[in-house]
């Protein structure tokens, strides 16, 4: 070994020098803030990205309540036709094979409770139970805080779908998310489907 070799690592293993050498902190700190930031950048992504589905399921079921409620008569194939129109809103999250709606038509006759008259499901492989009930002629379950009049009926548009986070399951839920949407037929009765 060189003499000059020996006398440089003599005066690397003695304290003093230690204590005076700066080179690689900032390594150090790379170590202790990459994980942060990789943590941060990573939960940023899938909170905007379940922002963004809730935003566009709430959108979907809004959409469906209103284009079912339009005409002055409907039938499953006009349903079936705009359960196409849910899938292109969620984009570009896939209901065809994360997701399901359900459109349920229920109405109030005098002196009895609201009752379901008729209900259509598709949009996607989901297997999911609408919160209203699936029955036709079965009483409504209705959400909190709403009521449906005597002589009144309404269209009420679910749509579900099942969330997987990519990176936080741990914070975030994986799970369905459903959205709820209710409006009332805007030319007449819809409590026969055609």
């Amino acid at each position: 070994m060189s003499r000059s070799l020996a006398l440089s690592i003599g005066s690397l293993l003695r304290p003093r020098s230690f204590l005076g050498d700066r080179r690689g902190t900032i390594l150090i700190e790379m170590a202790f803030a990459v994980p942060i930031l990789l943590i941060l950048t990573l939960g940023c992504f899938d909170t905007a990205r379940y922002i963004l589905l809730h935003q566009k399921l709430d959108r979907a079921a809004s959409t469906m309540a209103d284009l079912v409620s339009r005409p002055t008569s409907i039938s499953a194939t006009q349903i079936d036709s705009m359960f196409s129109a849910a899938s292109e809103l969620v984009l570009p999250f896939t209901l065809s094979t994360d997701g399901h709606v359900i459109v349920t038509s229920m109405s109030r006759v005098a002196g009895d409770v609201a009752r379901i008259d008729w209900q259509h499901t598709g949009g996607g492989s989901l297997s999911a139970t609408s919160a209203i009930g699936s029955t036709a002629g079965a009483v409504a379950s209705l959400p909190t805080g709403f009521t449906v009049s005597e002589g009144e009926n309404v269209i009420v548009a679910e749509v579900f779908f099942d969330f997987e986070p990519m990176f936080l399951d741990k914070i975030l839920d994986p799970g369905v998310i459903t959205h709820l949407a209710v409006r009332k037929p805007r030319r007449g009765d819809l409590s026969t489907l055609n």
